[in-house]
């Protein structure tokens, strides 16, 4: 594997595996793949009555990137609603493409992705957790009174 790509960080990143499985009973649900490369991530949720995330699992059949990306991303989403995920997605991918840290500022963690900077078809690999968790996020807060 090319170090600059992945990083011994990033494989830790990978291998620090919270918040997988399902929920017993979610507010809602979203599953997403990467039709490049063949990446899935589902998420489940739980929503406060601000629609904030309360609670999440995750199952996810991916790369390194996308395992990092979906660990960080699970480890940072309580409290957030489906927009503030949107947002954080949408503030990453130009931190991608400016190509230097901080790539999402005020969340030093995904620092350790600009090594892909110059690898854009990875792009959508770091970026498909954040997808599915605004999906699974506005899933569960039509569903929620």
């Amino acid at each position: 594997m090319s170090d600059d790509l992945y990083p011994k960080d990033m494989l830790r990143a990978a291998s620090i595996v919270t918040h997988a499985g399902r929920l017993e009973t979610p507010d809602g649900s979203a599953a997403l793949d990467n039709p490049f490369c063949g990446d899935r991530v589902e998420f489940d949720v739980a929503l406060d009555g601000e629609r904030r995330i309360t609670a999440l699992r995750h199952r996810v059949k991916a790369c390194v990137l996308c395992q990092a990306a979906t660990n960080l991303l699970a480890a940072e989403a309580a409290g957030l609603d489906a927009g503030s995920v949107a947002a954080l997605g949408d503030t990453l991918l130009a931190g991608l493409k400016r190509g230097e840290a901080p790539l999402l500022p005020g969340h030093p963690a995904f620092d350790l992705f600009t090594g892909i900077t110059r690898h854009r078809t990875r792009f959508s690999c770091v970026l498909l957790p954040f997808e599915t968790l605004e999906a699974a996020a506005r899933a569960a807060a039509e569903t929620t009174p």
